[in-house]
């Protein structure tokens, strides 16, 4: 019981669920059938031994009724030499062996509980007629052959009560009993043959039953069971199962049916799932993108810059890298809105966006400080060069026309520049205001020009080299 409990297959519980049930029924069915073999057998065996006892009856009749005892002796000498004959006795109804093959018996008396005596006395009043089993016996030797006994009453007859000879009372019944013992030996050869052949055959009837049990589970259980676990396991890894693979039209069948078309719609839901979490992920960076970015300008927003330059500064202080950066403001910008308006304005701070956008390098970071102050972070650039792309930039905005109120208007920009470690600061703001405080003297000196905060002074970029 536990091995079907502990058993992770199913053709293994089918295999001996089923094979312990056969082995059951075959056995069954082989121990009743040889018993019932054996019956008939000794059934058989009875009904010879009985017609055995008649014949010896009916040759030694005449003797008897003629009461030549030398004849009824030599006949059941003669009789007793049969293969298998080991007893021949004739008892007279008070118990003596009157006629035997073996003289040393002659003339004993059996006691009244002796088996040839007590098949008819262990009744208060013996009866005159008993049926063949009634009147046999079986036993063994103590070497282990069998015996077959079989005691035929001897009836009085009217010969026998008017006889001169030897007359007998007309109301005696039995005169006495003829007991004949004979071995089975035969008997039991062909038993045990039967036996061995019945058997042979019902394991013969097994084997080749459990074969085809074997087959069929193979074949309409195990296999199918199988493919639609592989099919289950694809399923779970995302591919197709073709429920083809399982060509039944019955249970097995429609449940590999039912496995496919799962499959088909977990794939379906999943497909889905993906379009829809791409989807997600678009959005996601959508939106990071519009928290990070300011509305007008398009630029990163100031949040998104304090968190870069704080980065960027760490960066800077653990590798020892220089770190620029570029404050700009548009020159005299509350005219335009107070003369353009503040449409005009806007497209003056997208205007001087879109330059700075097309003028850094991938890796700088361009934001909106706030009002019409813009930054550029440019990572691992010197003050020199940080001058440089500042008055690159300057340059490029002054000269650039902006379309506004059916004319084209220029706008000028003062850029203040700090680097670090040029400037030691200990928060990376402090270098933000470094720059504010160059972009003021810019705009102090004149504006539309460029300045640099170096060791707490302003100097003003007058002839760069560009």
């Amino acid at each position: 019981m536990n091995f079907f409990g502990k058993s992770h297959s199913l053709f293994i519980n089918l295999l001996f669920g089923v094979g312990a049930i056969l082995f059951l029924c075959m056995g069954s069915l082989a121990y009743f059938s040889i018993n019932y073999f054996n019956q008939t057998i000794m059934n058989n065996a009875m009904a010879e031994a009985d017609r055995f006892n008649n014949t010896i009856k009916l040759g030694t009749h005449y003797s008897m009724m003629t009461n030549v005892r030398d004849d009824i002796t030599q006949i059941i000498r003669n009789i007793a030499k049969q293969e298998n004959v080991e007893h021949i006795r004739i008892y007279h109804k008070d118990g003596h062996v009157i006629f035997s093959n073996k003289d040393e018996e002659i003339g004993t008396i059996t006691h009244i509980n002796n088996y040839a005596c007590a098949i008819c006395h262990k009744f208060a009043i013996p009866p005159t007629s008993l049926t063949i089993k009634e009147r046999a016996r079986i036993f063994s030797s103590p070497a282990g052959r069998r015996f077959l006994g079989i005691v035929t009453p001897i009836y009085n007859e009217q010969g026998c009560s008017s006889a001169s000879c030897h007359a007998h009372s007309p109301d005696t019944t039995i005169l006495g009993t003829l007991d004949t013992v004979i071995a089975l030996d035969e008997v039991d050869r062909e038993i045990h043959f039967l036996e061995q052949v019945f058997s042979a055959v019902i394991i013969l009837i097994f084997l080749i039953t459990s074969s085809l049990i074997v087959l069929y589970l193979l074949r309409f259980v195990s296999q199918p069971v199988k493919k639609m676990i592989t099919g289950t396991q694809m399923i779970a890894k995302g591919e197709f199962f073709n429920a083809g693979t399982v060509e039944r039209n019955d249970e097995m069948g429609r449940l590999a049916s039912a496995i496919s078309h799962m499959g088909e719609e977990i794939a379906r839901q999943q497909d889905e799932l993906v379009q829809a979490n791409d989807e997600l992920v678009k959005a996601n960076q959508e939106l990071q993108k519009l928290s990070n970015t300011d509305a007008l300008t398009r630029l990163y927003n100031r949040r998104f810059l304090l968190e870069t330059l704080d980065k960027e500064y760490r960066r800077a202080m653990r590798y020892v890298h220089e770190l620029s950066v570029l404050l700009i403001d548009a020159d005299h910008f509350k005219q335009v809105n107070d003369q353009h308006g503040h449409l005009c304005g806007d497209m003056v701070l997208k205007s001087i966006a879109d330059t700075l956008g097309k003028s850094v390098r991938n890796t700088d970071i361009v934001a909106r400080y706030g009002g019409e102050e813009m930054v550029v972070l440019l990572p691992e650039t010197d003050r020199k060069r940080a001058v440089h792309i500042a008055e690159k930039l300057r340059k490029e905005i002054e000269s650039s026309e902006i379309p506004c109120d059916g004319k084209h208007i220029s706008i000028t920009v003062s850029i203040g520049v700090a680097t670090y470690p040029e400037n030691n600061v200990s928060d990376p703001m402090l270098l933000v205001e470094a720059a504010d405080l160059a972009m003021y003297e810019a705009k102090k000196t004149g504006r539309n020009k460029v300045c640099y905060r170096r060791d707490n002074s302003t100097t003003i970029v007058d002839n760069p080299e560009i």
